[in-house]
């Protein structure tokens, strides 16, 4: 799950990032994707990443946790 650093972004800091995470994920497979081309796509810092979340695999499943959570509220 994400650190709270990344709980206390502003809104469009957080969803920058998660559609370049969406995007990066699209392209490939999780163990292929690549946290360089989501932090190149959400201009980010690579620091700033981890800040956010421990690795790729903890963002995944934040966002497969957040889809779910949407779908669910429908």
């Amino acid at each position: 799950m994400p650190k709270q650093t990344f709980i206390k972004l502003p809104i469009d800091k957080r969803e920058t990032l998660i559609r370049a995470a969406i995007k990066e994920f699209s392209r490939a497979p999780l163990f292929e994707a690549s946290i360089a081309n989501i932090i190149k796509e959400a201009g980010i810092p690579r620091g700033s990443f981890y800040q956010y979340f421990e690795d790729k695999e903890d963002l995944y499943y934040y966002l497969l946790d957040d889809s779910s959570k949407r779908l669910n509220e429908r």
